[in-house]
């Protein structure tokens, strides 16, 4: 009661306080309140937390509660009558006055009415953080005013603490290597941190708020994202923890490339259990997954070369067991021809058939073992010796070669070949090779066709510049649509008892002459292989 009569009159929201006359007006009502009505008013004071100054138009602290007092350190009767800067620092203890005079002449509010945070003085020097607000007592003369202040240390150690977990958690989002991202329930972007960023090659600024299925996932994939996604949903049972997955697909950055990321997702709900979003961290296994299947291929291509090698020692002992019966083949059809020639076998063969026949017998022992060097050669990789030839007769060979079969499974072999054809430098021996490959692969592939459809059509051309084709199409199968990019690998084949070297040493002679071995199907269904072969222009054959 002391401290409050020492003030004259107060105002507290639409009541103006007179302690001298006891009263309490509203509205010009005047209320007497009385010595009880004082102490309520008092204990009302003093119960606030928050420190209640009333100072005079000169700045003189007129009226200081109990939380002033626990705030600052002073008791009221050691401020009372003093000027109010005393709780100030010196940056607004020196422009206090000026605030007050300016206000006084001018009636322009600055700080009164307005709340802000300042600093304050504790009576030990001690600084801490107040939130200010000033209010004038109206219908006084002259003017006095009361601040409210509240300390607000907790509340900036609290907001400083938050912006250091902010900011470490920002620190962690920005150095992760991995993508870091945040959906809604709609699939749009909430969060997404500098790896992130970089992936898609894309700014924040372009991402937040966006659905990450249009701007990120390719669009044939969505339709399976959304469903893992939607995996998530389901409540988790009890206490069980949140559901995570695993799932792979490929991000869009803004230049159309595409990187593969390995993503691990959790949902994340409220207290309630329902869904709020979706969090999940990202991998980029482009790299990793590429470099795990450049691995296989490799094991897998060691193990060809080493089965290629065993394979060239086979040929190699192969080789020397047969060149010794052809050898002896076309001894004996020699021998046979010279007994002929002294012995007068004429006259019981006039037309010579026999002799025909030992001189074919002969030739083709030869033309066999020739053959067989020259694969023993190939696997041992020696170098191909190359001559002059006429492609369309060493074409016309091989049909030959191929006659009797053909008969045999009743297909037709028939022949397109360009009369204009250059001289060609290549080994004939291995081309023939190739093309006899070539004719009975075709062949094999007729037998179950209906007999009206068992044709095979072998074409020769040249481009007019340096590259002349040999062609052999037929109107078989074709190769199943899972084998064609493998079609010529060693080891690949369609044939039940097929080893899959014949396509694999073809492309490799092929190669050898610079040139290609290709598969294209055939339209109206079959298969059509075409061998490119180098062929300066000049003359004819």
């Amino acid at each position: 009661p002391d401290r409050c009569a020492m003030a004259k009159r107060f105002a507290f929201g639409p009541f103006l306080l007179d302690a001298a006359r006891g009263t309490l007006t509203r509205d010009g009502s005047a209320l007497a309140l009385g010595q009880r009505g004082l102490r309520i008013l008092q204990a009302l004071l003093d119960a606030t937390v928050d420190a209640v100054i009333v100072i005079d138009a000169r700045g003189h602290i007129e009226s200081f509660n109990r939380s002033g007092e626990r705030l600052f350190g002073y008791s009221a009767g050691e401020l009372l009558g003093r000027n109010v800067s005393v709780l100030m620092t010196d940056t607004d203890r020196n422009a206090h006055d000026e605030y007050m005079a300016r206000y006084l002449s001018t009636g322009v509010p600055h700080i009164i009415g307005i709340g802000r945070e300042v600093d304050a003085r504790r009576k030990d020097g001690s600084r801490f953080p107040v939130f200010l607000s000033v209010g004038q007592v109206h219908g006084v003369d002259p003017p006095r005013f009361v601040g409210l202040l509240h300390d607000i240390t907790l509340r900036r150690e609290a907001m400083a603490a938050l912006r250091r977990e902010r900011d470490r958690a920002n620190m962690y989002l920005e150095i992760a290597q991995v993508i870091l991202l945040a959906l809604s329930t709609d699939q749009r972007i909430q969060l997404i941190n500098r790896k992130g960023c970089d992936t898609l090659e894309r700014r924040e600024m372009d991402l937040l708020g966006r659905d990450w299925l249009e701007v990120a996932v390719p669009e044939e994939q969505r339709a399976a994202v959304l469903a893992e996604l939607r995996e998530l949903n389901a409540e988790p049972v009890g206490d069980a923890p949140a559901a995570e997955r695993y799932f792979e697909h490929h991000v869009l950055a803004a230049d159309g490339s595409r990187r593969l990321i390995g993503w691990r997702c959790i949902a994340m709900r409220n207290a309630e259990g329902r869904l709020i979003g979706y969090f999940a961290s990202g991998e980029d296994i482009t790299d990793s997954r590429r470099a795990a299947e450049d691995a296989l291929i490799a094991q897998q291509r060691i193990t060809q070369v080493s089965r290629l090698a065993t394979m060239g020692e086979m040929a190699a002992g192969i080789a020397h067991e047969l060149n010794q019966p052809l050898a002896a083949i076309a001894n004996y059809a020699n021998a046979a021809m010279r007994l002929a020639a002294t012995q007068g076998i004429a006259q019981i063969d006039p037309e010579g058939d026999v002799t025909l026949a030992l001189e074919q017998i002969s030739q083709q022992a030869q033309r066999a073992g020739e053959i067989i060097r020259r694969l023993r050669a190939l696997v041992q990789n020696r170098e191909t010796r190359h001559e002059s030839a006429n492609v369309n007769e060493l074409v016309n060979e091989v049909i030959g070669f191929t006659q009797g079969d053909a008969r045999l499974h009743e297909v037709r072999i028939v022949r397109e070949l360009d009369p204009s054809l250059p001289i060609a430098m290549l080994d004939r021996i291995q081309i023939q090779q190739v093309v006899l490959n070539l004719l009975r692969n075709s062949i094999e592939a007729l037998a179950e066709r209906p007999a009206a459809e068992r044709e095979i059509r072998v074409t020769t051309w040249h481009d007019g510049n340096e590259t002349l084709r040999i062609e052999v199409s037929d109107r078989g199968p074709g190769v199943p649509a899972d084998l064609v990019d493998r079609i010529f690998d060693p080891f690949c084949t369609t044939k039940a008892t097929g080893t899959g070297l014949g396509l694999a040493i073809s492309r490799s002679i092929a190669e050898a002459h610079r040139g290609k071995l290709l598969y294209r199907r055939r339209s109206g269904g079959g298969a059509c292989f075409v061998l490119e072969l180098p062929c300066p222009s000049g003359r004819t054959a």
